[in-house]
């Protein structure tokens, strides 16, 4: 994809380009020559994760679009299906273009999204303002809704471990395009194990998930966000028997872990996670703050390094390694537990903030 035509995309939030070389972002790319592309009206949480310094307020709000986001086009997701097996996908959202879908429902309804939990997720791994990957494509997994009953274990881990089989089968079949990059799996929940315990039929799901990992499936986990060791929810807690998955834990703007997400040695990185503005229903915005989220930023994080590592496209452990030794090492506070790691794209420098 041509850098002229991301800009188009990004329009008006794309400030300005800082190319590499003199032609500007309009050069077409080259083995030496990568445009980065510099998001001017960015949540903090673009920014964190793009640039090796704490992100300095200035006495802005967390939620002020102000901030800035820098990306290359090759981080862009373009060819990487992001599979969201949460309560679906508000695919008339302006924000997402045509790249959503809903492919697959455990209802027997006509797959709308009637929560809004898997739009903020889809917003913040890939929508045009606010998402970490700008052209990635996004596919609701619909398993949860307003109506089902959750205290029903069998019953909701049955229809996770469907919604799981039906990525995977998807991922399966696309394989073979030819702009195929990459599948990612994307779970932005967790229960405690009581739940999957009284389920009697927990195994299921993790057979399911050794075997998206086995199929060259990328899968990012919510850490959990009930303040305790993230071992004891799940499918986070999995991660001991599946080493392939990755658990995401939340930060918050000061670079601390927030006071409600899980900690603990199931945990492989964090991200920011506190008061990330991101798509919901009727095309609307929403603030909310939750593990469910951090994994959804390092989800787009994922999707951008497909674009750049061909090898590893198919390769859980191989990205997973990649990602952590990328991420940013002894910034984070309150993460003694576990997963002392801050996820980053790798961008080198900083932005420049410039203050009135």
């Amino acid at each position: 994809m041509t850098s002229v035509f991301l800009l188009l995309l990004l329009l008006p939030t794309i400030i300005h380009s800082l190319p590499l070389q003199p032609r500007g972002i309009s050069t077409p790319l080259s083995c030496t020559k990568v445009n980065i592309i510099e998001q001017g009206t960015s949540p903090w949480s673009l920014q964190r994760i793009s640039s090796t310094a704490p992100v300095t307020q200035n006495g802005r709000p967390t939620t002020e679009l102000s901030y800035k986001y820098r990306f290359t086009e090759l981080e862009d997701g373009e060819g990487v299906e992001v599979y969201i097996v949460d309560t679906g996908i508000d695919v008339e959202h302006p924000e997402f273009g045509r790249r959503a879908r809903n492919a697959i429902s455990t209802f027997d309804d006509d797959l709308e999204e009637n929560s809004g939990h898997g739009t903020q997720i889809a917003g913040a791994i890939g929508s045009l303002n606010y998402g970490v990957a700008k052209n990635v494509s996004l596919v609701g997994i619909k398993v949860f809704s307003p109506l089902f009953d959750t205290k029903n274990a069998a019953a909701l881990i049955a229809n996770i471990t469907s919604g799981v089989e039906s990525a995977i089968l998807l991922h399966n079949a696309r394989r073979a395009a030819k702009n195929f990059k990459g599948s990612i799996m994307n779970l932005g929940f967790g229960f405690p194990k009581e739940v999957f315990d009284a389920a009697g039929n927990s195994d299921d799901l993790k057979k399911m998930l050794k075997k998206a990992v086995d199929d060259g499936m990328h899968v990012t986990v919510a850490a959990g966000d009930r303040g305790r060791d993230a071992c004891t929810d799940f499918p986070a807690g999995y991660v001991k028997d599946i080493p392939g998955l990755i658990v995401v834990g939340a930060t918050d703007v000061f670079d601390k872990r927030l006071d409600t997400a899980d900690f603990g040695p199931c945990i492989d990185l964090h991200a920011p996670g506190g008061e990330i503005v991101s798509t919901t229903l009727k095309g609307g915005v929403k603030v909310d703050s939750g593990t469910f989220l951090s994994a959804a930023i390092v989800t787009g994080v994922i999707a951008g390094e497909m674009g750049k590592n061909e090898k590893l496209r198919m390769d859980p452990l191989g990205m997973k390694r990649l990602v952590k030794d990328k991420a940013l090492k002894g910034v984070l506070r309150g993460v003694e537990k576990g997963g002392d790691l801050l996820v980053y794209s790798g961008m080198p420098g900083n932005p420049v903030e410039e203050f009135v």
